[in-house]
């Protein structure tokens, strides 16, 4: 029998289940299960969630564009959204977790210039990496690859700005333009 949370809408448990939507719901659940092992076949763990979230959204907008979604309900592509919006959280944290944590969680302005120097570098470092890994990644739906942008970019650019505004003075001569690269509007670009 299908998992009972496959089918947890109120409406489905008042009426009984057509035999086609059981039948549909299995085959997409082992669509699913099969997109999920194949996550397990690369080497990156953002990689794999950006994998599954790329295709979990694919199989709730072509769900939602046909009839498909009548037979299913509302409750089954609401959840399958909340899997999906899981899994680019995921990607997020897997991705940019090591570029958020170059950056102090609040900004002291006692800071020594060799600490601030520290920072910048760790950050300028984390971020080319994760950059440089991740600009071959593909997102092919235009507007959850704006979502994603614009979600990390709200995490990431305000902490950036206030530590960049607080100690950008600190740091004063030539090498400062080679320390840090990125004013908080070009790490937004970015």
């Amino acid at each position: 029998p299908l998992p009972e949370s496959y089918f947890e809408s109120p409406t489905v448990n008042e009426m009984p289940t057509s035999a086609v939507s059981v039948r549909l719901a299995w085959i997409i659940l082992v669509l699913l299960c099969k997109l999920d092992s194949k996550a397990n076949f690369y080497n990156d763990t953002a990689l794999s969630y950006l994998f599954l979230a790329n295709n979990l959204q694919f199989v709730g907008k072509k769900v939602c564009a046909t009839s498909l979604k009548c037979l299913l309900g509302d409750d089954w592509t609401v959840k399958l959204d909340r899997k999906v919006k899981l899994y680019a959280a995921n990607y997020e944290l897997m991705a940019w977790n090591k570029v958020f944590s170059c950056l102090p969680e609040k900004s002291q302005e006692d800071m020594s210039p060799d600490t601030v120097k520290t920072y910048f570098r760790q950050f300028k470092a984390a971020f080319d990496e994760a950059y440089r890994k991740q600009k071959s990644w593909v997102v092919p739906d235009g507007k959850f690859r704006d979502d994603i942008k614009l979600s990390i970019k709200s995490k990431l650019v305000p902490v950036y700005r206030e530590f960049y505004s607080t100690h950008i003075d600190v740091l004063k001569g030539d090498r400062t333009l080679k320390l840090v690269r990125f004013s908080p509007d070009n790490l937004g670009n970015y």
